[in-house]
C-alpha cells in the first residue's frame, strides 16, 4: 500500500475581509483579495493494523480513533472532514500546523482542505478546487457551525494572489497578477507577527460582526471595505507598493468600525508604536482579536521595525508568498 501527503497553504488576507461573510456576500456581492504564504498544515494516510480511523493531530499532541462507529478525542474538525467522506477505514491520518490554531491566517481552512485533498488523491474521489472549497465551507460553516467566510477555503484551494468575488450564484476566482516583480517587491515590504491567540473571542467576534450588519449598523463600512479591494488590485498592478500599504491603513480604520471587539488595547498600541516607527500601515490577519497581524514599512526600516515589534512581545515570523494552492502526492510505503 501507498502512503499519501498532501499540504494547504495559508494566506494573508489584504482587502474586503468580512465582506466573504453571509448575509453580506449573497445580498451585495463580497470581494476580498489575499495571497497565499509558505505556511502550511501537512497530512499523512497511511496503513494502519487495526480496523477504522486514527487521527494524529502532532501540533495539538491529540489522538482521536474511530472503530465502533463513533469518535473518541477532542479533534472535532478533522472528526467533521472524515464523517463527510467515510471512504477511509483501516488508516491512520496524521497532521500538524506550521502555526498554533487561532492564528488568523486561516489555518482551520487550510487543515480541511488539505485533509479532503488527501482523501480524495487517496480513493480517487474526482474534486475539483472549487468543489473542494465548497466542500470544505460545507464541513466548517454549516455542519460544524464555525462563524466564518468563504475566502479562507478558496485561499487554499486556489493559492496566489488573487481577487475572490462571493456572490448568490457562485464564486468567481480572478488572479490579479503576471509580473513577479511586484509580488517580490510588496514581499520584501511586509513583517508578520503573532501576538498570541484569541479563538474564542473571535468566533464571537464574527458573530457579533453580522448581528451588526443585520441591524444596519455597518453596511456602509462593508461598502468601503470591498472598494478597497479594487484600488488595491491598481497599485499592486503599478507596481505602487508604499500606497498598497498606506491604503492597508486605511481599509485597517474602516475595518475596526465593523466591531468593537476587532482591535482589543494590546492590538491599538502595538500598532500606534509600529505606524511611529515608520510602517505605513497594518492590521489584523483574519477576524480580528488577536492571531497574526501584517505591516508593510519601507525596505530600509524593516530591521528597525522587527526589532520593536519583538520588544512589545511580538513574535516574528519569516514568510515568502506562494503562488499554488494545495498539492498531494503518493510514494511506497516502507
Amino acid at each position: 500500500m501507498r502512503i499519501f501527503k498532501a499540504k494547504a497553504p495559508m494566506r494573508i488576507g489584504f482587502f474586503g475581509g468580512g465582506t466573504d461573510v453571509s448575509p453580506y456576500a449573497e445580498e451585495h456581492g463580497g470581494r476580498v483579495l489575499n495571497c497565499t504564504i509558505d505556511k502550511y498544515v501537512r497530512c499523512m494516510l497511511r496503513p494502519h493494523d487495526s480496523d477504522g480511523v486514527v487521527i494524529r493531530s502532532l501540533d495539538l499532541e491529540a489522538v482521536s480513533r474511530n472503530v465502533t462507529g463513533r469518535w473518541d478525542g477532542r479533534l472535532g474538525l478533522p472528526q467533521a472532514v472524515l464523517d463527510a467522506m467515510p471512504a477511509a477505514q483501516g488508516v491512520e491520518i496524521t497532521m500538524f500546523s506550521d502555526v498554533p490554531p487561532g492564528s488568523g491566517l486561516g489555518s482551520s481552512s487550510a487543515l480541511v482542505v488539505s485533509m479532503l485533498k488527501l482523501l480524495a488523491t487517496a480513493y480517487h474521489l474526482p474534486l475539483d478546487r472549487h468543489e473542494l472549497a465548497e466542500l470544505a465551507y460545507r464541513i466548517e460553516r454549516i455542519d460544524l457551525g464555525i462563524p466564518g467566510g468563504r475566502q479562507d477555503q478558496y485561499a487554499a484551494a486556489f493559492g496566489g494572489m488573487s481577487v475572490y468575488h462571493f456572490r448568490r450564484e457562485g464564486v468567481i476566482v480572478e488572479p490579479v497578477l503576471t509580473d513577479a516583480s511586484a509580488l517580490l517587491e510588496l514581499e520584501s515590504c511586509l513583517l508578520i507577527g503573532y501576538i498570541g491567540s484569541r479563538k474564542l473571542l473571535t468566533e464571537h467576534l464574527v458573530e457579533d460582526q453580522v448581528r451588526r450588519l443585520r441591524d444596519g449598523d455597518t453596511l456602509r463600512y462593508h461598502d468601503e471595505t470591498r472598494a478597497f479591494v479594487d484600488e488595491a488590485v491598481k497599485l499592486l498592478r503599478r507596481n505602487r507598493i508604499a500606497d498598497f500599504g498606506r491604503l492597508l491603513h486605511d481599509a485597517w480604520e474602516v475595518k475596526k468600525a465593523f466591531s468593537p471587539y476587532i482591535a482589543p488595547p494590546e492590538v491599538e498600541t502595538i500598532y500606534a508604536e509600529a505606524r511611529r516607527h515608520g510602517a505605513w500601515g497594518g492590521k489584523i490577519t483574519g477576524a480580528g482579536g488577536g492571531g497574526f497581524m501584517v505591516f508593510a514599512c519601507p525596505f530600509e526600516r524593516r530591521l528597525e521595525l522587527e526589532r520593536l515589534l519583538t520588544s512589545l512581545g511580538v513574535q516574528m515570523r519569516s514568510f515568502s508568498f506562494t503562488t499554488q494552492g494545495v498539492h498531494a502526492w503518493s510514494l511506497d510505503a516502507d
